[in-house]
């Protein structure tokens, strides 16, 4: 057995770990998930640690990075995040596209939630916080779509 200071040692080795996993997962299932004309809101999925990014990219550069700032992932680093800022990345969640159903972008949580706690034996994942800011930023789309269609220019 070895010190408490080894075993905090080793728990957050851990944590980290399992977090970093769980954000590289959901990335890499909403890539897949999200449906495809051009392959712009493909690219824009970006996983980050700290302050998430706030542009629109045009390339899968941008991920590229984040995949290797993520994996390096200790905690204390800062809050992890995956954003996508393509501007109809909320149309496809709701369902614009007939590739995919609305709500996809939950079944790839779900599913890397599942995926992660398999490989991490032991490991609880708790996601309810995902799920919460995932709802909330549902209801600003949703708040944003009305507010358009009642706007007499007829933007978003």
């Amino acid at each position: 057995m070895g010190t408490a200071a080894e075993t905090i040692a080793a728990l957050e080795a851990a944590i980290s770990a399992a977090a970093a996993d769980l954000a590289l997962e959901i990335t890499a299932n909403l890539v897949a998930a999200t449906p495809v004309d051009t392959g712009h809101a493909r690219a824009n999925w970006i996983p980050s640690v700290g302050e998430p990014p706030s542009q629109e990219v045009d390339n899968a550069a941008a991920r590229e990075a984040g995949i290797i700032e993520v994996a390096a992932f200790k905690l204390g680093d800062g809050m992890i995040s995956i954003t996508n800022n393509a501007p109809y990345i909320g149309r496809l969640i709701a369902g614009s596209s007939s590739q995919a159903a609305p709500g996809w972008d939950l079944a790839a949580i779900d599913q890397s939630v599942a995926t992660v706690q398999a490989r991490h034996d032991g490991v609880r994942l708790d996601v309810s916080d995902i799920r919460a800011a995932v709802s909330s930023q549902r209801g600003s789309y949703a708040a944003s779509a009305v507010a358009a269609a009642y706007s007499p220019l007829g933007d978003e």
